[in-house]
């Protein structure tokens, strides 16, 4: 008897311990500190270059491809674009299904500071879904890209051939690797 009425002191004891400290605190699980948050980016530190898409029938879809340049001390993060011309757009990925290219929606994307990001075919590109009207070669579509923060830049953007393959200027393109021999 006197065994038990020890262990039930003790396992008294230590809750009372565990509750006082917080971690059990009626009920309720511990809150986590959250990170602080950062400013947005200012819009005269991000840079848009490079913008174009490929032609497109009305009904269709076509994907637009550009460089964001980030010039600030704080990531800027792209939450999506919105043309008139199109009913609905979306950031995507693409990837490979067997033989097939399938895009997939994927959440914003983040540019951190004092860096590019080049959105380029079979990687990433914001998608115009439900076209309005053809869009052809060498029309320009006005585009309205949203950062966080409520940052809104107005860009155009030139549309290309149905086939068009476009990669980053020489300046821009990542540094040669060594053939092996």
């Amino acid at each position: 008897m006197q065994l038990r009425k020890s262990a039930l002191t003790i396992g008294t004891i230590a809750f009372l311990a565990f509750s006082a400290s917080g971690a059990f605190a009626a009920g309720k699980p511990a809150k986590k500190e959250k990170a602080p948050e950062l400013p947005p980016a200012k819009v005269e530190d991000i840079h848009v270059g490079g913008l174009w898409a490929r032609a497109a029938r009305k009904g269709e879809k076509t994907h637009i491809f550009l460089t964001i340049e980030n010039k600030g001390d704080v990531p800027a993060v792209l939450r999506g674009g919105a043309a008139d011309v199109a009913t609905f757009s979306q950031l995507v990925k693409f990837s490979m299904l067997g033989a097939y290219l399938r895009t997939e929606m994927v959440g914003p994307v983040p540019v951190e500071p004092k860096e590019k990001y080049t959105f380029e075919p079979g990687v990433v590109g914001i998608e115009l879904r439900d076209l309005k009207e053809d869009i052809k070669r060498g029309d320009v579509l006005p585009v309205t890209l949203e950062f966080t923060g409520d940052v809104l830049i107005d860009v155009e953007v030139e549309v290309d051939s149905r086939t068009a393959v476009r990669y980053p200027p020489p300046g821009e393109l990542p540094p040669a690797k060594e053939k092996a021999h």
